[in-house]
């Protein structure tokens, strides 16, 4: 109900206040709910829950990973032990809490579900989404027996996609399984510029990296192999390590990431890749089984093949990323010759990586390495 203002006010003064004086009320002090401490300032408060009360983000680990607040897709099945509640003393799963020590239990036993999960602790809360699609170890054992076949042909073509694609359609539960290699061989054939792929050469990094996302999620040596050469061809080299099987790939990798973080070249000559094996021919591209036998080599004999890699060099597209692989190795290999040309192009290469986040160091530490002419 609102105030009429008649105007009596205006011809009578107020009375019944006597001699009171206005006083005005304490300073607020702002005081801490985990002790006695108390502030002036809202600020220090804050400082002093942050420096003496730290609060701990609950986090769920799955295989070692954080989970985050995006939508995990699981297409495994879960162990027991894949699971760690770190921080949190009370879990809710799907509006139902379960004790954090038997989370474990009940995330293992989802197969086709979609959870919702918080995970809480006295002054923080971390909210989860984990979308469980796991395949049937019939249905990915299928995919796989459809890519053999795919292999066995030799011939990667838009034809042989389509058969593995419609081989792979009886195995429901693994269609991400079937698309994450489809997009990888789609890729192979861009990268490679085959006229029948439909594609341009720079759709191929697009497929790769689709492929690498869809792959993610299953622990198969195939799709292992697959993710491992996605990253070394984008010269990610210790996650091609972590994912490539023993072989030249794994070797290579370890190669470059050594010498990127000043491990010198190796000496001795490595295992040579399997040219002739049909799986590994179909999954790898031509440039790098070039870069993979050239990275095979030790410095000795490296160095005696200066010229074919500056040729391989000149052939790559410049600022790609199998130009730097093929930069390296040709600058390793000159600047273990004993003349002033081969010096004086080592120097040239070497400045032009020089400018680059990944091998600034190297290039620092070559440049050193070089005399001066």
């Amino acid at each position: 109900m609102g105030f009429w203002h008649t105007g009596y006010a205006e011809f009578h003064e107020l009375t019944g206040l006597g001699d009171w004086v206005y006083t005005p009320p304490p300073p607020v002090r702002y005081v801490c709910e985990h002790c006695e401490a108390s502030f002036e300032e809202l600020d220090a408060l804050r400082k002093h829950r942050f420096e003496q009360h730290p609060v701990r983000q609950p986090v769920l680990l799955l295989r070692g990973k954080p989970i985050g607040a995006l939508s995990e897709v699981l297409n495994m099945p879960l162990y027991e032990t894949d699971v760690e509640v770190v921080d949190a003393s009370r879990c809710v799963l799907n509006g139902k809490p379960v004790k954090p020590e038997v989370l474990g239990q009940r995330l293992s036993a989802l197969r086709r579900e979609f959870v919702e999960l918080e995970l809480q602790n006295q002054g923080a809360s971390t909210h989860c989404k984990l979308d469980f699609q796991v395949a049937d170890e019939a249905d990915l054992v299928g995919v796989e027996d459809a890519f053999v076949r795919l292999a066995r042909e030799r011939i990667l073509s838009i034809d042989a996609i389509a058969r593995f694609n419609d081989d792979c359609r009886a195995f429901g539960s693994a269609m991400t399984y079937c698309d994450g290699i489809s997009h990888y061989l789609y890729g192979v054939m861009a990268k490679e510029r085959s006229p029948e792929s439909g594609l341009k050469r720079e759709d191929y990094p697009q497929r790769y990296l689709r492929s690498s996302k869809e792959l993610e999620g299953f622990e198969r040596p195939l799709a292992r192999s697959i993710r491992a050469l996605v990253a070394f061809h984008f010269n990610h080299f210790d996650d091609a390590v972590q994912w490539a099987p023993e072989g030249a790939l794994r070797q290579a990798a370890a190669a470059f990431a050594g010498l990127l973080q000043g491990i010198p070249w190796h000496f001795e000559a490595l295992t040579s890749p399997k040219v002739g094996d049909a799986i590994a021919g179909l999954l790898t591209d031509q440039d790098t089984l070039q870069i993979l036998d050239d990275a095979s080599h030790g410095i000795v004999e490296l160095k005696v093949r200066a010229d074919e890699l500056l040729a391989h060099l000149r052939r790559a597209t410049t600022g790609g990323y199998d130009y730097m692989k093929r930069a390296l190795l040709a600058c390793e290999a000159l600047a273990a010759c004993n003349d002033t040309q081969s010096h004086l192009e080592a120097r040239r290469l070497a400045r032009e990586l020089a400018g680059k986040n990944d091998t600034s160091s190297w290039a620092t530490a070559m440049l050193e390495r070089l005399p001066i002419p």
